[in-house]
């Protein structure tokens, strides 16, 4: 009978490590930010010189064809100042990113650049690739 009472001393109670698993989970899925990506693809224009965009993660790209695109959708230009409002409450310290196609139009760039310029509290960042 001693042999038997002897088994249950090697076992390890897992459920503390688990809640501390659980408990980090929670913490960075909630603190963690998602960037929204416009969801076209573009052939920017490029750059000699680059510099990183500190803080980029509110993306507006405009298209060939001049047609803008925010969170894979395509949106009016009426609507971007709203959007760009809503992204900023939801990640206050993110900046803007424009994703511009090579033949995007200047004119609706202009436009959009005018549109967000009110919720600018870091300069604006504009996408570009790097030249080989």
């Amino acid at each position: 009978m001693a042999a038997q009472d002897g088994a249950g001393e090697g076992e390890i109670d897992l459920t503390p490590m688990l809640d501390v698993v659980f408990i980090m989970l929670i913490f960075f899925i909630v603190t963690s930010s998602f960037v929204k990506e416009p969801g076209v693809d573009l052939r920017k224009v490029e750059a000699v010189t680059t510099n990183p965009c500190a803080r980029g993660t509110i993306i507006f790209a405009v298209d060939a064809l001049g047609k803008i695109h925010y969170d894979k959708n395509e949106v009016p230009l009426d609507r971007t100042y709203r959007l760009a409002e809503a992204a900023k409450k939801e990640s206050p310290k993110a900046n803007f990113v424009i994703q511009a196609d090579r033949e995007a139009p200047t004119s609706v760039l202009s436009e959009l650049v005018s549109v967000v310029k009110p919720l600018l509290d870091a300069p604006l960042c504009v996408s570009t690739d790097e030249k080989g």
